[in-house]
């Protein structure tokens, strides 16, 4: 490995000068018989405050002059660089250590100075991150140059966002204490799943750690479950400074109590043009009602109180919310932002919409005909003042179309696709569907050495022939085409020959309305040339799927991977309750099929939100997909995934390191 490139324009110019410094003078004639050195232990690596990194040099000079001592000599030189690290001039020290390399230099030397050389280039953002964690291995057998051997470690696994790496170094430390514990859990809640299932091979110390993440991703909901395993839990690993220090969030949910709603509030548009969303949200609200009082008909039914909120400014809308302590809705945006700060602490509150979210959501007519059932649609009056108490158990669920791109991004970059092209309709959903794209990747792809960064390639269209335009540019079949017509007119002769395409491209990711991602697919198959002996995949979101289309929709859809919700794919776990929708409301289309299964998640989520939001790990298996609550409250959703085969939607299975997924 060539280390010199790492060294900075003003320590190569003194690189010469410091070697003939160290080596002391070339001039003086060697022994015709050196003994070898013999194999010394490691010193103690203290250097007096009163010294100097010159009067080292200095020494290492005269060491060398008087004794021929290269190893005496060499310990005094990486004291001298120590120093110049500790004195935060790292240039110096970089000069001592590359002029160093030519050295002969014991293993201890060399573990020393290869640390020396990362810590000197540990904040230069030009530095790879993978050549400096290369240096700090294999760990040395002595502790003080194994603990910074271990910080600098941890520094750039952190750097690099390898949570888990990260904390597994951090155990290495021996740090048991308190402090420590509470890192490693963040870490650990910092990784995703990938990188969690890998670690339980890869870092068996983290075993703690991940068997009580387990825990609460997969128990939260049920108290009575969750702690029962979390005593158990005590008991295996008792003694571990986990259990000593159990985590606030876990604490936290052991004193949680569980409650049941009595009395909710949900705010909705029942009239005007969103009316009929509004009211397809509610039959799906109203659906998981009786539902769950089939399910429990002695348990005391709640009551639902629905709100129009149609042509109602924020004084009404805050006067409707007043003395509730369940509340769903709304569903606009700026009623949304309108209502919040005026929400109590106290008050259970499910928003049906993010602050930075404008979903656009079309509308179709639903005819619902329910008997209603302890509901009542009123209207309650009070004017209660903004509360200035932290939001507790205030959430806020999308469908939000952002989600499901970054969830592609994570997928695309995991299964190892490296030169994606990104196809964008030029409309503000699509478009925001790509920045989140783009955002996710490049977060994803910053952490690639340089040399494998990845710039995305993408294409924006209008209609269809700044698509078809777009999408031959980006594959470069325009260019192929341009030089058989070059070749044909130097040779004055017609060049039977077939456009061919770039064959780096490994993916392409559209987002488009179904009825442009029909068009758009077809394009891509005849854009690609027959010599490559590859398929391309094309990837889409749930936006890009309409169920209620004819059947040459599949045909011209044929292998699009997509993501959707669970309630959409077909076999899912609700296939009675599926058939007995589909049976009231036969017509409905996609859309609203969606904002159905909407509903019935918001009226089953509401309970479980002080959960969810106590523990960040829960998820919640839902219609909508499965879903869990950030740090900021927000309600994300991660969705199966699903391929076009044989004109039919076959779910997949989500096999790592592969570029083709298994349907099943």
């Amino acid at each position: 490995m060539n280390l010199s490139v790492f060294i900075s324009p003003v320590a190569r110019l003194s690189l010469v000068t410091i070697t003939l410094l160290i080596t002391g003078c070339g001039t003086t004639p060697k022994p015709t018989e050196i003994s070898k050195p013999q194999p010394v232990k490691q010193q103690e690596i203290t250097v007096p405050v009163t010294t100097t990194p010159e009067a080292l040099v200095e020494k290492a000079q005269s060491v060398w002059q008087s004794e021929r001592n290269e190893l005496k000599r060499n310990d005094y030189l990486l004291d001298a660089a120590q120093l110049y690290l500790e004195q935060e001039n790292p240039i110096r020290a970089q000069q001592l250590l590359f002029a160093l390399k030519k050295s002969s230099l014991s293993a201890a030397q060399t573990q020393r100075l290869d640390l020396y050389i990362v810590q000197s280039y540990l904040h230069d953002p030009n530095a790879d991150d993978e050549t400096l964690l290369s240096l700090l291995s294999p760990l040395a057998e002595n502790d003080k140059i194994k603990q910074q051997q271990l910080e600098a470690q941890e520094t750039l696994y952190v750097r690099q966002q390898q949570w888990l790496a990260a904390a597994n170094t951090l155990i290495a430390r021996d740090n048991d204490d308190s402090e420590a514990s509470k890192q490693i859990w963040a870490w650990v809640n910092k990784a995703d799943a990938q990188q969690r299932q890998a670690a339980e091979q890869q870092f068996p110390a983290l075993e703690p750690y991940l068997a009580l993440y387990n825990i609460a991703q997969t128990s939260g909901l049920d108290k009575v479950r969750f702690q029962q395993q979390i005593d158990t839990f005590k008991h295996v690993y008792r003694g571990h400074p986990l259990v000593e220090n159990l985590p606030e969030d876990i604490q936290s949910r052991i004193t949680l109590a569980d409650k049941t709603p009595d009395d909710i509030l949900v705010l909705l548009p029942l009239s005007g043009k969103l009316g009929d969303t509004g009211r397809t949200i509610k039959a799906g609200m109203l659906a998981a009602y009786y539902q769950k009082l089939a399910e429990q008909p002695l348990q005391h039914p709640t009551t639902l109180t629905f709100f129009d909120t149609v042509g109602k400014d924020t004084n009404a809308l805050v006067e409707a919310i007043s003395g509730y302590q369940w509340i769903i809705g709304p569903l606009l945006k700026e009623n949304v932002d309108a209502i919040a700060p005026y929400v109590p602490p106290t008050t259970t509150f499910l928003a049906l919409n993010r602050s930075d979210t404008n979903e656009d959501v079309s509308s179709q007519p639903t005819q619902l005909n329910l008997n209603h059932y302890n509901i009542k649609d009123t209207v309650m009056a009070a004017n209660p003042a903004p509360s200035s108490t932290a939001v507790k158990a205030h959430a806020f669920y999308a469908l939000a179309p952002e989600d499901e791109a970054r969830q592609l991004a994570q997928y695309i970059f995991h299964q190892g696709f490296a030169t994606p092209i990104v196809v964008s309709a030029q409309n503000s959903i699509n478009q925001r569907m790509k920045d989140a794209f783009d955002a996710q990747w490049q977060a994803l792809n910053a952490h690639r050495a340089h040399t494998d960064k990845v710039k995305l390639v993408t294409v924006d269209f209008t209609d269809s022939n700044s698509l078809k335009t777009g999408i031959t540019e980006a594959l470069g079949v325009a260019q192929s085409r341009e030089r058989i017509r070059q070749i044909e007119y130097m040779q004055n002769e017609k060049l039977y020959n077939v456009p061919r395409n770039r064959r780096d491209v490994d993916a392409i990711i559209v987002f488009a309305s179904p009825a442009q991602t029909e068009l758009l697919n077809p394009m891509v198959e005849a854009s690609l040339s027959p010599f490559n002996g590859k398929t391309v995949p094309v990837f889409a979101t749930s936006r890009s799927i309409a169920y209620d289309d004819t059947k040459n929709q599949w045909r011209d859809l044929q292998n699009v991977r997509f993501l959707d919700m669970p309630w959409m794919m077909p076999d899912n776990q609700w296939t009675d309750f599926k058939a007995s929708v589909d049976n009231l409301w036969p017509r409905r289309n996609t859309q609203m099929s969606r904002m159905f299964a909407f509903g019935v998640d918001a009226y089953n989520l509401l309970p479980t939100v002080p959960v969810l939001m106590t523990l960040s790990q829960t998820e919640f298996q839902a219609l909508t997909g499965t879903l869990h609550i950030d740090k900021q409250g927000n309600i994300v959703r991660k969705l199966p995934q699903a391929v076009i085969h044989n004109q039919s939607v076959r779910p997949v299975t989500l096999t790592q390191n592969t570029h083709t997924p298994s349907p099943l």
